[in-house]
Parts: C-alpha cells; sequence; structure tokens
C-alpha cells in the first residue's frame, strides 16, 4: 500500500514506546517534549522545571497563540497571566503575531512566556543532559526487546 520511510512524532516518552513504534513498523521516531527538559536545551530553567511538574490535563490544545492548532501548557498561560476562558480560539496567524508575538507590546509572548509540550509531558520526570537521557532511553529500548516485552 505504502512503500515509503514510516515517520512517528507525537507520544514517544521512552525506550518502551520507541520499541514499540519499531515493532508496529515505524522507520523513524521524534521525540521532541522530553528534550526540551534537557540541560542543552534552548529552554529557560522554568520552563524545564514546569516541563517535569505537568502532567497530561496541563495540556490545551489551541489556537489562540499561533492561529493553528498547537499544544500548550496550561500552566505557562496562567502564569502569564491570561484567561484560558478568554483565549481567542478564531485569531487567524498573522493577528497571534501580532498579538504574541516577540514584537507584540509588551504582553506574554508565545514560546518565551508561553510554553508549548505534547501530551507525553507525564514522562518528563527529571531535567537531565542530553546523552544521559538518550542513555537511558537506548537502555529502555534494549531492555523491552530483550525481556520479550513484544
Amino acid at each position: 500500500m505504502f512503500d515509503g520511510p514510516v515517520v512517528l512524532a507525537g507520544g514517544l516518552t521512552d525506550g518502551v514506546s520507541l520499541a514499540a513504534a519499531c515493532q508496529l513498523g515505524c522507520d523513524l521516531a521524534c521525540m521532541g517534549t522530553r528534550f526540551i527538559a534537557t540541560r542543552e536545551s534552548g529552554a529557560s530553567d522554568s520552563y524545564r522545571q514546569m516541563l517535569v511538574d505537568s502532567r497530561l490535563d496541563d495540556i490545551m490544545l489551541t489556537r489562540a497563540f499561533s492561529g493553528l492548532h498547537t499544544n500548550m501548557l496550561r500552566p505557562s498561560i496562567i502564569a502569564a497571566g491570561l484567561d484560558l476562558s478568554e483565549l481567542d480560539e478564531s485569531v487567524s496567524e498573522t493577528s497571534a503575531k501580532k498579538t504574541f508575538g516577540g514584537n507584540n507590546s509588551g504582553g506574554p509572548r508565545r514560546w518565551i512566556d508561553i510554553w508549548s509540550a505534547g501530551h507525553s509531558v507525564s514522562g518528563v520526570r527529571s531535567i537531565m543532559g542530553a546523552a544521559e537521557l538518550v542513555k537511558e532511553i537506548t537502555e529502555e529500548y534494549e531492555a523491552a526487546l530483550v525481556n520479550g516485552v513484544w
């Protein structure tokens, strides 16, 4: 039916989920949220800590900050002084950029003050170095295969 590479992005948080993706036929898998919490990422210390402290229910799908459906961290929206019930879900990309972009009128800025994360945020347990995280994921992946999880 399809003879190209299969890539999975979203929902991966550890070596077990990576092994599952491979067993289901994925050629490549992308893991994002967990790497935002690494010391090497460009995220602020507050952003990293919020990822550690957040859970699945802290993720909110909204168009308010980019004009496109984007997963954002509810606690960052609240910390920016915004009312979740007042977010404009009909905003255009241009309008969102004007309101929440880097050159706005001094209000909260998307990606700087209001942060994004995926539903796999529940798997972010600590702030660590990227090499340490890769090692942990590798060990979990190998253990999943060796221990016959599949």
